[in-house]
């Protein structure tokens, strides 16, 4: 690796006392050819899967795989073994596709990922700008894509779970997910940031949203529940960013 190359790192550390357990600083991710600081991950998240013992590290990054471009950012993930910290399955397996490969006008951002304890599947979430659907190129919206506990997919394809605005408008969008599973309701809550054109509220003034999800992934209850409340709705100088999410 060279200067100004990003790749994905971890380190065990021991329950009991802090201390380093396993190889220090041990390299998750490859993306693209050793030496080039072109390509790059970044933003990672990381779950544990009690079925199989495993965690599963999800990032954004760019890859050098067939079609492909720089600059152009996806969603990656690698198993690890819950004990040594090994790599488990396929190398850096691609989770998301946004947009027609090739283009780096569309990407996706800031993944999250929870795991359904019971049956050992995982959410992986990520803000998103797609070509599909009505949006246009710069409106990024949050979709997600179960995974089986080996890591395949599971169910529909970067399916869509924001709605900020018209679709079309760039002026509104939901960034920032986080995501929790709540094992007593068999839901998954994903909560983000975003900018809706609801009641009076007016572009570029962000407050927190979320999301119930069946065991499926599909949606329960509400759509995009509004969940925070920053200043006075009409006026953008007062916003609402980074949620994150827990279960209790």
């Amino acid at each position: 690796l060279v200067d100004g190359e990003t790749e994905i790192f971890g380190q065990r550390i021991d329950a009991t006392n802090g201390s380093e357990v396993g190889t220090n600083d041990f390299r998750i991710s490859d993306m693209g050819p050793d030496g080039d600081p072109a390509w790059d991950a970044q933003k990672p998240a990381v779950t544990y899967d009690p079925v199989t013992r495993e965690y599963l590290v999800v990032w954004s990054g760019e890859d050098n795989l067939a079609g492909l471009v720089q600059g152009e950012f996806e969603i990656y993930g690698q198993r690890l073994s819950g004990t040594t910290g090994a790599e488990v399955g396929l190398n850096d397996f691609r989770i998301s596709d946004m947009g027609p490969d090739g283009s780096a006008l569309y990407g996706a951002f800031n993944p999250a990922v929870a795991v359904d304890g019971a049956s050992g599947e995982y959410l992986v979430v990520w803000e998103g700008d797609d070509s599909g659907g009505g949006l246009v190129e710069g409106e990024f919206e949050i979709f997600g894509q179960r995974l089986l506990s080996n890591g395949l997919p599971l169910g529909t394809n970067d399916f869509r779970i924001s709605d900020m605005g018209p679709d079309g408008d760039i002026d509104y969008a939901a960034v920032l997910p986080a995501v929790c599973w709540n094992s007593a309701t068999n839901q998954y809550l994903v909560v983000f940031a975003g900018e809706d054109n609801a009641g009076l509220l007016v572009p570029g003034e962000f407050e927190i949203y979320g999301q119930l999800l069946d065991a499926s992934g599909a949606q329960v209850g509400a759509n995009d529940f509004r969940i925070s409340t920053a200043g006075n709705d009409g006026d953008d100088t007062y916003d609402a960013f980074n949620p994150a999410v827990a279960y209790n």
